[in-house]
């Protein structure tokens, strides 16, 4: 009799991880596909100056001219520079010569990523700062008329 019991739990036991894995494959097969289809594309690197509390604030304490800013969790954001290249951050990040904040981003903007690929082949091709800042204005130009979404990475 208890044989028979203790047999009956075990393989309600069983039975259970058995549909639980079998349940758990699945979800994890659905969201790792659909994960996979919002970011296939390349890391982008934006190069963030500040993040400010309002855009008043933003406007006041931001030095740079020529920037792009966008709102993110209530923040606005002011971006100097934009690369997919992550060796020309330096180049770029050495005309302001100011702190910044370097972020990955993931861009599956096929048109976007071709044409800053072209920028940061001109980018790295110089050692002339006044063209380097010349790529860099019509880079950020580029970006900000482009209404691509990003996807962050988060580590």
């Amino acid at each position: 009799m208890m044989k028979k019991r203790i047999r009956k739990v075990l393989v309600s036991i069983c039975l259970s991880i058995v549909c639980g894995s079998i349940c758990g494959k699945m979800v994890y097969g659905i969201y790792e596909e659909k994960l996979k289809s919002e970011i296939n594309g390349e890391k982008i690197y934006l190069i963030q100056a500040g993040a400010y509390s309002s855009y008043n604030n933003m406007v006041e304490n931001t030095s740079i001219n020529n920037y792009v800013y966008y709102e993110d969790d209530g923040l606005f954001k002011s971006i100097i520079g934009v690369t997919l290249e992550y060796d020309n951050i330096k180049k770029i990040t050495d005309l302001y010569n100011k702190d910044v904040i370097v972020t990955e981003y993931y861009s599956n903007d096929l048109e976007l990523n071709k044409r800053i690929r072209e920028y940061d082949k001109k980018i790295d091709g110089s050692n002339n700062q006044e063209e380097v800042k010349k790529n860099v204005l019509e880079m950020l130009s580029l970006y900000k008329d482009n209404k691509s979404t990003l996807v962050e990475i988060v580590s």
